[in-house]
């Protein structure tokens, strides 16, 4: 974890900060190696531009703590004590700062106001995406565990299409997926699964019901994955229940056309621009150009959406070692919706594609 730690200091003195605040999440994940829950009682790790580290701790909290790798004076705090006096001797032992990097997208306005209560006229500066920055490019033993979040993904959906047969719900589909990813070796759940099937699989975070049944001629579509230590596997793939039309057939193709054209250009020469440029241009110059609803594609890692954004406008470079999400699709409302999810590699050579599963054009015809 040292490594990691270190990094954190890079951002301060890059961002010509004083400190850094991390609160539970991605990032106090990666820097320490801790699982903590983001809940009503403030955990914040308070790191220096002089490498001093305060950890502000509820109590029950303080062993969990002390068994990672990290160097920090810990101040705890009681539950009917409060936490107020904990933030006041962090500033005691750190003195006066007048700048703090926090995480504008995870720390809450009761923090924020413990940080400003205790530190006077300290500036909290957003640098969520400077911080999380740090997590850009994925090490091996990164790659081997998403790698293998997939692998557990993708038995387990292969499982799942042969339980399907017609007069089934979402929800009862859903429930047999949820079961093997954790059969198969999944220690959670990188999302709630999606599983929708006809006019609801154009909602592209759409919800399983109950009520919606599996009927001839539907599309099917999963986005879904399993979590190893910590990392996501993203991935969707669509199905049609025992026959598909020209109509499905087509969208299906061209969805899958975008696809490769998106891995294809998924390489250093390339920036996040040109990928889902290259990958819309196929969708808009196709026949169901008004049916496209979203970006490429995104990061993915300690979160199932993270940096970097695979979206126009975004011309920052791809780098090696980043992690990213090529997800074409096209949502015709109240008929069908396709989507085909892979996750991907950035290398100094071709990309490496991380999930295997076919994306053939699969009908599910189960007796």
């Amino acid at each position: 974890m040292t490594n990691r730690i270190e990094k954190i200091y890079d951002i301060i003195e890059s961002s010509n900060l004083d400190s850094v605040a991390l609160v539970p999440g991605s990032n106090f994940r990666y820097v320490t190696g801790g699982n903590f829950h983001l809940m009503e009682r403030p955990t914040v790790l308070i790191m220096t531009k002089n490498k001093k580290n305060i950890a502000i701790l509820p109590s029950l909290e303080v062993d969990s703590f002390n068994k990672l790798s990290v160097n920090a004076d810990i101040i705890s705090w009681h539950d009917k004590d409060g936490y107020n006096s904990a933030f006041l001797e962090a500033q005691k032992l750190i003195g006066n700062i007048n700048t703090m990097g926090v995480e504008g997208q995870r720390i809450r306005f009761f923090e924020t106001q413990a940080l400003k209560d205790s530190f006077q006229n300290i500036n909290l500066i957003n640098a969520h995406k400077e911080i999380s920055s740090i997590r850009l490019n994925k090490d091996e033993e990164e790659i081997n565990c998403l790698q293998k979040a997939i692998k557990i993904s993708e038995k387990s959906l292969e499982h799942t299409l042969k339980y399907i047969k017609v007069g089934m719900t979402e929800v009862q589909i859903k429930q047999f997926l949820v079961q093997e990813l954790y059969k198969n070796g999944g220690e959670g759940l990188s999302f709630d699964p999606i599983v929708l099937t006809g006019a609801n699989s154009a909602l592209p975070h759409g919800h399983s019901s109950e009520s919606s049944i599996i009927k001839k001629g539907d599309a099917l579509l999963f986005d879904f994955g399993a979590t190893y230590q910590g990392y996501n596997a993203d991935i969707t793939r669509t199905f049609f229940i025992i026959e598909a039309d020209e109509y499905q057939r087509a969208a299906y193709n061209n969805v899958l056309e975008a696809n490769k054209v998106g891995i294809k250009n998924s390489i250093l020469s390339k920036t996040m621009h040109d990928v889902d440029n290259e990958t819309t241009l196929i969708l808009e110059n196709g026949e169901y150009n008004n049916f496209i609803v979203h970006k490429t594609g995104h990061g993915l890692g300690l979160d199932v959406h993270e940096d970097p954004y695979i979206v126009r406008g975004n011309n920052s470079p791809l780098e090696v070692g980043m992690i990213i999400t090529v997800e074409p699709g096209l949502y015709l409302p109240d008929k069908f919706g396709i989507r085909i999810e892979d996750d991907v590699v950035i290398t100094d050579k071709d990309p490496n594609v991380l999930t295997s599963f076919s994306k053939d054009l699969r009908i599910i015809n189960n007796e």
